[in-house]
């Protein structure tokens, strides 16, 4: 029986250059943390693989 191909990891677009992430499955998640986008605008949270993006149209320096 062939394995199930992984899911691809949830993006999520954000108009702020800091996010954070708790994996949002209450006691399913994990310890909130802060990260902040990188020049290309975008961020992946180390413990669950959600990917922040900038949204289309925004800058960083047009980011709060």
């Amino acid at each position: 029986m062939a394995k199930p191909a992984p899911q691809p990891p949830e993006i999520i677009e954000v108009e702020t250059r800091t996010v954070s992430c708790d994996g949002g499955g209450g006691a399913l998640g994990h310890p909130r943390i802060y990260m902040n986008l990188s020049v290309d605008g975008k961020a992946e949270c180390g413990y669950c693989d959600r990917l922040f993006v900038l949204k289309p149209g925004l800058k960083l320096f047009d980011a709060h």
